[in-house]
Formats: C-alpha cells, sequence, structure tokens
C-alpha cells in the first residue's frame, strides 16, 4: 500500500510545527554543557515565572510524594535532578501545546486521554515499585506524535484518527492508513527533543511492549494504562471497544495485575486523575 506521508518527514518538519520554548532549548544545552551548573539550569528556568510556577506546583503535588514543601527551582533541582527536571519541563511544555492545539482534532480528548495515561503508568508503577514520575511523564507524552501529525497532514490525520471500522482499535487504524502508528511518531519526536530514554521507549512500545529490548517494565506499564485511559474515555460512547482485551498477558504479569482486576483499575485512575487534571491544565 502507498502511503502520502512519511514518518521521516513528519518528524522533520516537527521543530517548526510543534515548536518547544526557546527556555526548553536552552535548557537542554545547559544540561549537555560540562561546565554548566546545577545553578544556571535553576536560574534560567526561575527567568520564567509561568513555567517556573508550574514545576513548583507539579514537583509539590502527589506526583512526587517529597517529604517538605519544595520552595525554588534549586531545591527541586537537588531533589529530582537535572534530567527528570528537563523532562517534566518538557512534559508541561508539551501539555500547554497539546490544549491550545485543537484546530483540527478533539484535542481535549487527546489531552484526557494523555492524563488518565499518565495516572494509570504512575499507579502501576507504584505497585511494582518503579520510577513513578518517569512513568506519569511517559504517559503525558503518550499521544504527542498525533500532535506532531495534525499539524503536518491534518486531512490524513484526521482520516486516521476520526475514522475506523467496526470493532478497529485506533492503532490499527494508524498503520492502516499511515504505515505508521501516532506512538512511532511521538518516539521519534521525543528522540528528536532529546528527551531520556527511560521516557520515551514507552511511548514508542506503548501498542507493541514485547519488542522492547529495555525499559520493559514502563513499556509494559504504559501499554496498559493508555488502553485504560482509552477505555474510560469511552464509558458514555455508544460505539464501545474493548479495549481491556486488548492488554496482553506479558504486560499483565509484567505489571502484576490479573484480569479480573483490570475493572477496579480502571475505577481507581478515574478517581485519581482529577487532581492531575486542575495541575496540569492551562
Amino acid at each position: 500500500m502507498i502511503h502520502l506521508i512519511s514518518l521521516k518527514a513528519v518528524i522533520k518538519e516537527s521543530e517548526s510545527l510543534v515548536s518547544l520554548p526557546d527556555i526548553l532549548l536552552r535548557l537542554r544545552r545547559l544540561i549537555n554543557d560540562p561546565h554548566s551548573s546545577a545553578d544556571d539550569m535553576a536560574k534560567l528556568i526561575s527567568s520564567d515565572p509561568s513555567i517556573s510556577a508550574k514545576v513548583l506546583k507539579i514537583v509539590n503535588s502527589p506526583l512526587y510524594y517529597l517529604p517538605r514543601t519544595v520552595s525554588s527551582i534549586s531545591q527541586a533541582i537537588t531533589l529530582i535532578g537535572s534530567k527528570q527536571l528537563y523532562a517534566l519541563v518538557t512534559a508541561t511544555s508539551a501539555a500547554a501545546i497539546i490544549q491550545s492545539a485543537g484546530r483540527h482534532i478533539d484535542m481535549q480528548s487527546l489531552w484526557k486521554h494523555s492524563v488518565y495515561s499518565a495516572c494509570g503508568a504512575k499507579i502501576l508503577a507504584e505497585k511494582i515499585r518503579e520510577n513513578a514520575d518517569t512513568f506519569f511523564i511517559s504517559g503525558l507524552l503518550c499521544n504527542v506524535g498525533t500532535l506532531a501529525v495534525v499539524n503536518y497532514a491534518p486531512d490524513i490525520a484526521g482520516a486516521a484518527i476520526g475514522i475506523h471500522r467496526k470493532n478497529q482499535f485506533p492503532w490499527d487504524r494508524e498503520k492502516e492508513v499511515l504505515g505508521f502508528t501516532m506512538a512511532e511518531a511521538g518516539g521519534a519526536l521525543l528522540d528528536a527533543w532529546n528527551l531520556p530514554y527511560d521516557v520515551i521507549t514507552p511511548v514508542l512500545f506503548q501498542h507493541t511492549p514485547d519488542q522492547a529490548t529495555e525499559y520493559l517494565n514502563g513499556c509494559h506499564a504504559m501499554h496498559a494504562a493508555t488502553r485504560i485511559a482509552s477505555e474510560i474515555l469511552q464509558f458514555d460512547s455508544p460505539e464501545r471497544l474493548d479495549y481491556l482485551s486488548s492488554i496482553g498477558n506479558s504486560s499483565l504479569a509484567a505489571v502484576g495485575c490479573r484480569k479480573e482486576n483490570l475493572a477496579a483499575l480502571v475505577e481507581e485512575v478515574a478517581n485519581r486523575s482529577p487532581e492531575m487534571f486542575d495541575i496540569f491544565t492551562i
């Protein structure tokens, strides 16, 4: 089958189509500069009141469960590290981009799916004693590939997202129309943004966790979390797909969850997500 766009073309244009704030690009340069210090990074982030306030709000949220209130960016860097801070600022920036880009598709639903996925991944990380904040950030970024494709080719993206055959899962439709999934686009875009691989890999392999060769628990948790998010989003939909049945047995085993416990997990994610909507909504 001949496809009208290529993943390579989407990513090549991504910096102009889905641009990150200048402060984030400067922060990336500081992190990669062996002569820079944590103070340099703190001064840079603190120079933007909006971003610094958002970061402090998130660091002091239940996402991190820190033992004391963090009142400065310098403290935040000391407690969570510069690379984690970079991923967090990127997630915050991507959240703002997604929420303000609703020109061609229902970005509100896309954003809700991202937050549900993030909360689901965090809950699963807690259950298997993994790094919950890293899992959360991956979840928050799980749909960023959709944003890149929509901005690059909105009509084609709309055909991939908005129409599907009966009982056809969205990722199958994406592969059929585009030749690649939005997850693959997301992984490639996050790589272009120079995010840590423990954040990128679960996004890339959210539909195919058995193909991953590293960060396996993150990939399996993301696989389960994104499907739980889709299940929650379709609560009021007349045409329902059985997203829970699409969670692979290997992923259930990896996150220590039985099929008969999935309904309770869906309810837990739905109940714990509203606080995160409040924190991240612009």
